[in-house]
């Protein structure tokens, strides 16, 4: 798989990590926070295998938070409708786990 894939990839897990964490501060069923918990671990651990598969560099991850922050956008507001957050949460929380999955 080239970079250009991976990047794509990398992105959707990513944009899966952050949704998940947007849901367990702000959903509207409790009930469900020890699953989203887990979610984001396992999200977060097979982002972390795919990141390891090249070396990133700051174009990379500019092109990643960009290409994470729109997938997010259009992702959270289709799926869930119902949750509101500040968009300035997001940003963070995508930054954050970039950090977290791509140590560089």
């Amino acid at each position: 798989m080239g970079k250009k894939s991976s990047i794509e990839s990398l992105t959707k897990l990513i944009v899966n990590v952050a949704i998940h964490k947007i849901l367990v501060k702000h959903t509207n069923k409790p009930e469900s926070i020890g699953y989203l918990e887990y979610e984001i671990i396992e999200y977060r651990d097979i982002a972390i295998t795919k990141a390891q598969e090249f070396n990133w560099n700051q174009e990379d991850i500019s092109k990643i938070k960009t290409l994470s922050l729109n997938k997010l956008k259009k992702e959270i507001f289709k799926r869930y409708p119902d949750v509101n957050f500040p968009i300035g949460e997001a940003e963070e929380i995508i930054a954050e786990t970039i950090d977290d999955v791509i140590k560089y």
